[in-house]
C-alpha cells in the first residue's frame, strides 16, 4: 500500500501572478498585432516590465522562484541530459534542468521581441 503523496507549493503567488498577467500579455499583443495600436504598445510595455520584474524575484524573491534554485550549471545540465537519454532522470520539485534552461530562454526572447517591437517606433530600426 503506497502513502499518500504531500503537496508541496513550489511557487509562490507573485510566480503564479507573473505566468498568468504574460499570458495575458501574449494574447493581448497577439490578437491586437495587426493594429499596431495602443492595446499592442500597452501589451509589450506590460510584457517587458513583467519580465523585468521576474527577473529581480529570480534574484530576491521565495526559495524556489530564485533563479539559483533551479537554473543549472552546465554540467548538471549534461549530467541531467544524459540521464534522460538513460531513461534515469531524476524528479525535480520545479522545473527541471532542461526546463529552466527553457525558462532562461524564453525569457531571453521575449526581451528580444519586446526590444525589437519597442526599436520599431524609433528612428533606429
Amino acid at each position: 500500500m503506497s502513502s499518500p503523496q504531500r503537496q508541496v507549493a513550489v511557487w509562490d503567488r507573485f510566480v503564479r501572478v507573473f505566468h498568468w498577467s504574460l499570458v495575458a500579455s501574449y494574447v493581448v499583443a497577439w490578437f491586437s498585432a495587426d493594429s499596431h495600436g495602443l492595446p499592442h504598445e500597452v501589451a509589450g510595455y506590460a510584457t517587458l516590465a513583467l519580465v523585468a520584474a521576474r527577473i529581480v524575484w529570480g534574484f530576491i524573491g521565495s526559495e524556489h522562484a530564485r533563479f539559483a534554485d533551479f537554473v543549472p550549471g552546465p554540467r548538471r545540465l549534461a549530467r541531467y541530459l544524459g540521464a534522460i537519454l538513460r531513461g534515469r532522470e531524476p524528479r525535480s520539485l520545479g522545473h527541471n534542468p532542461a526546463g529552466a534552461v527553457m525558462i532562461v530562454f524564453l525569457l531571453v526572447m521575449t526581451i528580444a521581441i519586446g526590444v525589437s517591437g519597442w526599436l520599431l517606433t524609433t528612428d533606429w530600426f
